[in-house]
């Protein structure tokens, strides 16, 4: 079939879907995929994307086959976002070899901001990582327990800050309110501890840090208990979903593994599309969603 005929049925089954799923998962190449999926038509990419020079059960990509896919992916993901859309790729670095690291990551980085836009540079850490090689003593590295959350889109790109707001400790909260005199950093800058109290009464919580502490340690539901090895926890897939999708958005992850970033659109009552390129993974991720829609929790 006709590249111009097959972009015109997917594009029709594309709003027929729409119309009458919540969600839809796709099994096949990304990059293929997407160049199938109509301008502007999604309001969110989150996504786990391989890493290179990993060994996983569906193989290995070296760092200039990952470049390539990932500058394909990111091109058609610019694409069919909506104007005010934006993307998350959670990606994390890796060694040479011990006190070695690879450079793929921030050249990645770099890219992205350079020909896109990074809204805002955003980590997630995973207290619970557990020691690695690099900890043992006679390497004396620290825990490599950071991943990036490549935020990119246009500099006005849709968030709902008020909607991931963290709940402040009695503790601290408590200080602030003794604490009503102007206080001046170290950089310069100056604040009254008073005022940011009474605005985080106001709006029900305090702004959130770049910084996201999201432990993955549910072995009984999330992804690792269905043998993916690289899963996201749901706790952080859904913060985004959150931040980043307008009520009742579509949520698109072009690497869905076993389908957590579409169990966190359903639980926030979005849509979601999935592509996903081993047919294994793809079969787990349409049971964990049909699983989770039947439970009920949609919309």
């Amino acid at each position: 079939m006709p590249t111009r005929d097959r972009k015109q049925q997917a594009s029709r089954t594309w709003k027929e879907s729409q119309d009458k799923m919540n969600w839809w998962i796709e099994c096949g190449d990304s990059a293929s995929l997407l160049s199938l999926i109509p301008d502007a038509s999604v309001d969110a990419v989150i996504c786990d994307p391989p890493y290179p020079e990993i060994n996983r059960s569906y193989g290995r990509f070296s760092e200039s086959e990952w470049h390539t896919l990932m500058r394909r992916v990111v091109s058609e993901c610019r694409r069919i976002l909506n104007p005010t859309g934006s993307a998350v790729f959670i990606l994390q670095p890796n060694s040479e070899r011990v006190g070695r690291m690879r450079v793929w990551l921030w050249d990645f980085m770099a890219w992205t901001a350079r020909e896109w836009n990074q809204v805002q540079d955003v980590w997630w850490w995973n207290p619970a990582t557990p020691p690695t090689v690099h900890c043992h003593r006679q390497c004396g590295l620290m825990r490599p327990s950071v991943k990036i959350c490549m935020w990119l889109g246009e500099p006005s790109c849709y968030r709902k800050q008020d909607a991931v707001l963290w709940t402040e400790s009695k503790a601290n909260a408590a200080v602030n309110r003794e604490n009503r005199a102007l206080q001046r950093k170290p950089s310069g800058q100056s604040m009254r501890a008073g005022r940011c109290a009474s605005l985080s009464d106001e709006r029900g919580g305090v702004t959130p840090f770049n910084l996201l502490p999201f432990s993955n340690t549910d072995s009984l539901n999330s992804g690792g208990a269905y043998g993916h090895g690289a899963s996201t926890p749901l706790s952080l897939s859904r913060w985004w979903v959150r931040y980043i999708v307008p009520s009742g958005g579509i949520v698109l992850d072009p690497f869905t593994g076993s389908g957590t970033t579409g169990i966190a659109a359903i639980e926030e009552g979005c849509h979601f599309v999935g592509i996903e390129r081993e047919p294994d993974f793809a079969e787990i991720a349409r049971q964990r969603l049909a699983h989770h829609s039947r439970q009920g929790r949609l919309f």
